[in-house]
């Protein structure tokens, strides 16, 4: 099986316009996504627990911040950039009750999707975009004008569509910049 990569000419981040993309989560990953998203652009809410101290910082940062139920009923792209320890209660508690048909859900990493700890309902596709590097470089690369390679990987029976998404969104975070490998969630 030969690897393909993928970088920013093949991927145009024009499929994602018009489209509300929740980050939930504003850590390591999910702070490199969401301002790298916006400053590609692109329309974007980050979904945080009431409460919470990354709040205020991703306020500060110029984004739009809501509860992780409101930011999932918005949105027509979810990407899951929370720890894996959480996600299981956090997925079925605000996610899944305010998954709307047809929404793309994302992880950035597989682990929670490839164990079925997460199971998305019908109608609902799945994806993959997982940088390889820390929250901080994505967002020191994006910010140099460089990139950090990613994964991408389709779940069951996502459509064509869905890795075009996929590759606009790992766009959208620079990782076409170094290079998106597809690969499995495995």
């Amino acid at each position: 099986m030969s690897v393909k990569m993928y970088y920013s000419a093949e991927a145009p981040i024009e499929v994602l316009k018009g489209q509300k993309i929740a980050v939930i989560g504003y850590g390591s990953q999910g702070h490199a996504h969401a301002r790298n998203l916006k400053e590609s652009g692109l329309d974007v809410v980050v979904g945080l627990k009431e409460g919470s101290k990354s709040r205020a910082v991703a306020e500060g940062d110029g984004l739009k911040v809501a509860s992780v139920a409101d930011a999932v009923k918005s949105a027509d792209v979810v990407m899951i950039a929370t720890p894996d320890t959480g996600q299981k209660a956090l997925y079925e508690r605000d996610i899944a009750p305010n998954l709307k048909e047809g929404a793309l859900l994302l992880f950035a990493h597989g682990f929670n999707i490839h164990f079925g700890q997460v199971e998305p309902p019908p109608g609902v596709d799945t994806l993959l975009v997982a940088p390889k590097g820390p929250g901080h470089l994505v967002r020191s690369e994006f910010e140099k004008g460089g990139g950090v390679p990613a994964l991408i990987a389709t779940g069951p029976g996502a459509s064509d569509e869905t890795f075009k998404l996929g590759l606009a969104y790992a766009k959208g975070i620079g990782g076409t910049r170094g290079g998106v490998i597809q690969t499995t969630i495995a």
